[in-house]
């Protein structure tokens, strides 16, 4: 059985934010380095182009570290899954008939569907929505100076 409840929002996140649930900060959490990591092998061009901008976007946003490996390329994989799927509809169309002469909508439909909910749920835990974004306050230089080098990595 997996955790319960939904999953906890990263510390640097929270911090960000300004903890707004006032509860403790996790101290002893793993602090992966700020680097950029390597761009998965098995991407296609599509997908290695949207890592390239995202690897920008929160390298300046200072979230990016070395073990966003994974989740940054899943969430590239998905966007470049969905652009297919878009363009394939974009010609097919909608709906299609079936052998039987049923009307049916495209298989394509779930295939982005699919896509859209990945992309938002990584777009999230990257703070890349509007709401999620909205969470985040930064610091200023000198609170990040005077901090207690929680967001040292």
């Amino acid at each position: 059985m997996g955790l319960r409840g939904p999953a906890p929002r990263p510390t640097a996140l929270r911090i960000l934010e300004g903890n707004p649930s006032k509860r403790p900060i996790n101290r002893a959490e793993p602090k992966p380095r700020l680097k950029t990591p390597v761009c998965p092998d098995h991407l296609d061009e599509l997908a290695k182009a949207e890592w390239k901008r995202l690897v920008r976007v929160l390298r300046h946003m200072k979230l990016l570290t070395e073990a966003d490996y994974l989740a940054l390329g899943n969430l590239c994989a998905a966007y470049s899954r969905m652009v297919k799927a878009e363009r394939k509809l974009a010609e097919a169309g909608l709906l299609y008939k079936t052998q039987s002469g049923y009307v049916q909508q495209s298989p394509l439909l779930a295939i982005i569907n699919s896509s859209v909910e990945t992309i938002t749920k990584l777009c999230r835990e990257f703070g890349l929505t509007p709401s999620s974004r909205s969470r985040i306050q930064l610091l200023s230089s000198e609170n990040q100076q005077a901090g207690d080098g929680i967001l040292d990595f």
